[in-house]
């Protein structure tokens, strides 16, 4: 029991690690108060730490804001850098609930007799952290030495605002900002990202693998294990919805608004579009690991669903105890969602790729960027 809660565990071990930077993984409190002062202070201090990068970069944001004399990009990149800040809090006091998940998600896994992909998964995982590590990394060492990022900078350096004894300090403004807030920014869309849409991926699976018993079920077999992994998957997408949607639509709309004005910048600028294929994978890859994964499982769900309730003819000896049954506990609808506003479907990639270009389209009739 031990070791199959291990394997689930080290199959997400990536996105546990970066978990641990942004404060985001509990630990028990009996454990915790075995720690001394000294060592619970070890144990929380990337959690401080980050918060304190988070401050310092929405701080010298907001500085940059007041310096620049234009102001558009400038207070949509402070907007967002709040917006991290709410949704990495947000998610902080919803730990417990969040690991409890991955419980959750064995438990099932046990019942339906499910093992054969862990190893699929965990190298799935890997393999997304680390590629969206080194993408984000070129994207950023490719933006911070381009003819963009110079023309912003010396607008700050240029500023008109009058304040002379910190005129020799606002070179630094730009250099903390465009540093900090890309870094605190891409560990919580790695994270958050890596665990919502593998997480929905797991959910799917086992799903599937409902479907799958129930169309090879005998007269004799037991149905009660098949209708409690249904009852357990729904309340994981409900425990997801609850605790991550909010989350999942601010990395969405952080994402399109990425791609907006890097697809902008693309346009009226072409000079430097090395950077931009960068942030144009980086992004697109962020939106599709929410919207894909979700919409798949919401599929997945709603399938499964309907299967459930042709047991009763599957299984006709039981027929009037599953109808009671399956009546009172499986009609519920559950779905994952946008801030509990819009469901999720894969339409929605192309009706927010429509939206960027509508806006974009728009913009370009102003005359593009002053």
């Amino acid at each position: 029991m031990i070791r199959r809660v291990n394997l689930i565990e080290e199959s997400f071990l990536p996105v546990i690690l970066l978990f641990n930077i942004t404060g985001l993984r509990s630990y028990h409190n009996g454990a915790f108060l075995k720690y001394t002062r000294f060592h619970r202070f070890i144990l929380e201090s990337p959690r401080y730490l980050f918060i304190f990068l988070q401050c310092l970069g929405i701080i010298t944001q907001a500085i940059s804001v007041a310096l620049s004399p234009e102001k558009k990009r400038p207070v949509v990149i402070l907007i967002l850098a709040l917006l991290q800040f709410t949704i990495n809090e947000q998610t902080r006091r919803s730990r417990k609930q969040i690991q409890a998940i991955l419980m959750k998600l064995w438990k099932c896994s046990q019942m339906l007799q499910w093992y054969q992909n862990e190893r699929k998964l965990r190298i799935s995982i890997f393999a997304y952290c680390c590629g969206m590590t080194v993408t984000f990394t070129s994207f950023f060492l490719l933006y911070r030495f381009s003819n963009d990022y110079e023309i912003y900078r010396s607008l700050i350096e240029n500023s008109d605002q009058n304040f002379p004894k910190l005129k020799q300090y606002f070179t630094l403004f730009p250099d903390i900002s465009v540093i900090v807030i890309p870094a605190t920014v891409a560990v919580i869309f790695i994270s958050l990202t890596g665990y919502y849409g593998f997480v929905c991926f797991y959910i799917k699976f086992l799903f599937n693998r409902i479907e799958e018993k129930i169309g090879h079920l005998n007269k004799d077999c037991s149905y009660g294990v098949l209708i409690q992994s249904y009852l357990e998957l729904t309340s994981i997408m409900k425990s997801l919805d609850d605790y991550l949607s909010f989350s999942a639509f601010v990395i969405v709309l952080s994402a399109l608004l990425g791609l907006f004005f890097i697809n902008f910048e693309l346009i009226f600028n072409s000079g430097d579009y090395l950077h931009a294929i960068f942030g144009e994978i980086w992004y697109l890859v962020s939106v599709c690991m929410i919207i894909l994964p979700a919409s798949a499982t919401n599929s997945a769900f709603f399938t499964a669903k309907e299967t459930i309730q042709t047991l009763p003819w599957k299984i006709p000896q039981y027929y009037t105890n599953l109808k009671v049954m399956i009546r009172s506990e499986c009609t519920k609808d559950v779905s994952l969602t946008l801030w509990k506003v819009y469901k999720i479907k894969r339409s929605l990639i192309f009706g927010a790729m429509g939206t960027l270009v509508t806006y974009g389209m728009l913009l370009a009739t102003q005359g593009g960027p002053k």
